[in-house]
Formats: structure tokens, C-alpha cells, sequence
């Protein structure tokens, strides 16, 4: 894998933080990969890692691993214009309540009213061959809404980060 692993907060982008009221042990990570579309993959499998041990089923798993990849995508082909180079952020954190991933770059920043207002899922496109001629673009944010519990643009000087939030089974959300 190319790819290097802190401990630590990524300088400039969002900080993890307990969100818990540090009443709740919280398990964190980071690990900062290339812009490469290929690298997707790596920081899918490695969420999909972390993940282990949180009490989510196969179906859950996988598809946590592919709003991942999606996010990834989405910060290495808009922040960075599909160019290597860059450093693309993975950071995760759980709780006994919720699992937070964050995808950050510091390229061009992403449009977070645009975010904010595409809806989840796909119900309200059309159907048949009318679909072809719609909305080329934007899918991968209408499933992450589709399968996460939130998602929210959060902004740090330079830094942007997708903020995907899962609510863990047995946790009020």
C-alpha cells in the first residue's frame, strides 16, 4: 500500500474529536494517501478495517466501503483533477453510539451548499432511457446520503473534509 499512517491530527484539517462528551472510550485513526484513483481501494479496505470489532454486519461493512471509495473519488477527481501528487486524508473514529470518516484534501474546495442540498437516493430521477440525459455527474454523494446516517461538508482554512457519520445498531440516533 501507498500510504502512511498518523496518529496524530492532520495538520490544518479537521481534528478528531470525542464527540461523546469523553464519557465513552473512542477509537480513532488516520492515514494520508496519494490522489491516485486507484488508491480508492486502499482507503476503502483500510475503513473497512477499522471497522472491524464495531458489531456491523457484511451489508453494513460493505457498504461503509463504498462511501468511502466514493468519497475518495470524489476529493481525487474534483480537489485535485484526477491529478497524483496530492495527499488525500482518511480519518475515522467510533464510539459506542456512532463511527465518523472523514475523506480531506486541500485542493479546490467542494461546493458544501451543493452537498448539503443533493437528496439521498435516486427516487426522485427519472426512469427508462430519460435517466441517460440526467444528472451525469453527483451520484456517489446521493449514495453515501443513501447508506449514511449524515454527511456534511466541514471546512478548516485550506482543508475541506467529507464527514460521513454512521449511527451504530443498539445507539439513538
Amino acid at each position: 500500500m501507498n500510504n502512511r499512517h498518523r496518529d496524530d491530527g492532520i495538520a490544518g484539517a479537521a481534528r478528531v474529536s470525542d464527540r461523546s462528551g469523553g464519557s465513552e472510550p473512542v477509537k480513532a485513526d488516520a492515514r494520508i494517501f496519494d490522489s491516485r484513483l486507484e488508491a480508492a481501494h486502499e482507503a476503502a479496505s483500510y475503513v473497512r478495517a477499522f471497522c472491524d470489532g464495531l458489531g456491523l454486519g457484511e451489508v453494513e461493512l460493505s457498504q461503509i466501503e463504498l462511501c468511502v471509495y466514493e468519497a475518495f473519488v470524489n476529493a481525487v477527481e474534483h480537489a485535485y483533477h484526477a491529478q497524483p501528487g496530492h495527499e488525500v486524508w482518511v480519518m475515522t473514529e467510533a464510539d459506542a453510539g456512532s463511527l465518523r470518516v472523514r475523506v480531506c484534501q486541500r485542493g479546490v474546495l467542494p461546493d458544501a451548499a451543493l452537498i448539503a442540498s443533493t437528496p439521498a437516493g435516486f427516487d426522485d430521477l427519472p426512469s427508462g432511457l430519460d435517466v441517460l440525459d440526467c444528472e451525469p455527474r453527483g451520484r456517489g454523494i446521493r449514495i453515501i446520503k443513501s447508506i449514511m446516517s449524515d454527511c456534511e461538508v466541514e471546512l478548516d482554512g485550506d482543508a475541506a473534509c467529507l464527514l460521513m457519520t454512521k449511527t451504530l445498531a443498539g445507539s439513538s440516533p
